[in-house]
């Protein structure tokens, strides 16, 4: 199974970021991939995600999409004094935009294809990366940026305690990233054990916006001293008590990533802010899209070789 995938396409952000997605669906047409995963942080505007969508709407493959943390913000805060939240966005629009353009919402509708099942979740941070202490970590690179992200979500990203919203004059009280996180990887890992009972599958593809392991995250300086780790340990402990999972795939940070935790593939290839990147849109999508090959015992029966 050739199973493509990228993340952070972030086409609000510039141009540039715009102007690659056409040259992104043309490149994945040749590719002709199994599966096409996206790993979120398309835009905050939900009209942003529908369009970028829309545009992959001639690849005949599978299709999936888990959002990441920009894709749920709430930029109103008139709307969230009034009720409207990010678990609006979540589980009702977002989904609903997914169904409209052809991708299957993972973290809501977990899927098979063939002997591998394919699960989903935004995936949620415990504490906001870049605080709690690491200020002293100054300006360096994907770690200011993390923190520039973490003051967004602090403001946007709006997860409300519905039994306060009618509090007289002020708006629902939002509840903790600890709680927030720990519902998405209730729900994650209520969806692996599924596949585990599930005999027709025989290995699960974990798909998530934020890393679910530390050795993914951003590691500054000393490593024993200095790290940021922008996810929940909790769901990585998640993904390696199921059996079937043999690959996990994530976004958030913009660095490539390929790496083995434990006996689980772990892949990142962002797209990320591309503002001031002057190469030709070929040059970004042969760099920052992923293909890789999800080997089953059927492909092996039919005489293909590992090498």
């Amino acid at each position: 199974m050739r199973i493509a995938f990228c993340s952070d396409l972030h086409v609000d952000i510039s141009k540039n970021n715009w102007e690659l997605v056409p040259h992104l669906v043309e490149v994945l047409k040749v590719v002709s991939p199994d599966v096409f995963v996206l790993a979120g942080d398309i835009s905050p505007e939900l009209g942003d995600i529908e369009y970028a969508l829309d545009l992959f709407r001639p690849l005949s493959c599978h299709k999936f999409f888990v959002p990441g943390n920009q894709d749920i913000w709430v930029l109103s805060e008139e709307m969230q004094e009034k009720g409207h939240d990010s678990y609006e966005k979540y589980y009702f629009f977002l989904p609903e935009v997914c169904r409209r353009n052809g991708f299957v919402p993972l973290w809501t509708e977990p899927a098979r294809v063939g002997p591998v099942g394919f699960v989903g979740s935004i995936g949620w941070y415990e504490a906001l990366p870049g605080f709690d202490g690491q200020d002293e970590l100054g300006d360096a690179g994907e770690a200011a940026r993390l923190r520039d992200s973490a003051w967004n979500d602090m403001r946007w990203a709006c997860w409300c305690d519905i039994s306060t919203l009618g509090r007289e004059g002020l708006g629902p009280l939002r509840r903790s990233n600890e709680e927030v996180a720990r519902e998405f990887n209730l729900r994650l890992d209520q969806d692996l054990e599924d596949m585990e009972r599930d005999s027709q599958i025989k290995e699960v593809v974990v798909v998530t916006h934020f890393p679910p392991f530390p050795p993914l995250g951003c590691w500054i300086g000393d490593e024993e001293e200095k790290v940021i780790f922008p996810g929940s340990r909790e769901t990585g402990s998640i993904l390696l008590s199921h059996r079937k999972v043999v690959l996990s795939i994530s976004g958030h940070l913009h660095d490539k990533s390929d790496l083995m935790v434990s006996g689980v593939r772990a892949v990142r290839c962002p797209v990320g802010y591309l503002g001031e990147d002057h190469r030709k849109p070929q040059s970004i999508v042969e760099e920052r899209l992923e293909v890789i090959q999800l080997w089953s015992e059927a492909d092996l029966a039919r005489g293909f070789s590992l090498a």
